[in-house]
């Protein structure tokens, strides 16, 4: 289920938007996770989780490739939205610190914000809520 939700629903939505994003300046936007970040892996555990995230990571690098030879004028993010209050992150909000449980307007909002200040240079890049990059 984890690489049904994470993985192939948002690169099979790029994959059918791609006649639309080939033509004019586009932005394509996946949210992701710090877990699927290889090199920020501190702690381990969340196997399916973290692995189906790893994956959109690469395919989404992998297409602002792709796409860029397509549309120089497009743009590819990996959004992290920080941890949302949402039945997903229930079981652990006990353990997220003061001030980073995050209302889901907020996080939308941070979304927002953050897409709006990466263009076509930073294509094949992953952001966190804050604006602050992310290892792959």
């Amino acid at each position: 289920a984890s690489f049904a939700t994470n993985t192939f629903a948002p690169i099979l939505l790029l994959k059918h938007l791609l006649p639309l994003l080939r033509k004019r300046p586009s932005t394509f936007v996946a949210l992701s996770a710090r877990v699927g970040s290889i090199g920020d892996n501190r702690l381990g555990g969340w196997y399916s989780y973290r692995a189906s995230k790893a994956a959109l990571n690469q395919l989404l690098h992998t297409a602002s490739i792709e796409l860029k030879r397509l549309n120089p004028a497009s743009t590819v993010l990996a959004i992290h939205p920080g941890t949302t209050d949402t039945e997903l992150s229930q079981p652990f909000q006990a353990n997220v610190p003061e001030g980073q449980l995050f209302e889901p307007a907020f996080s939308a909002d941070r979304i927002i914000e953050v897409v709006g200040a990466h263009g076509p240079a930073d294509s094949g890049t992953f952001w966190a809520w804050d604006d602050k990059p992310i290892v792959w």
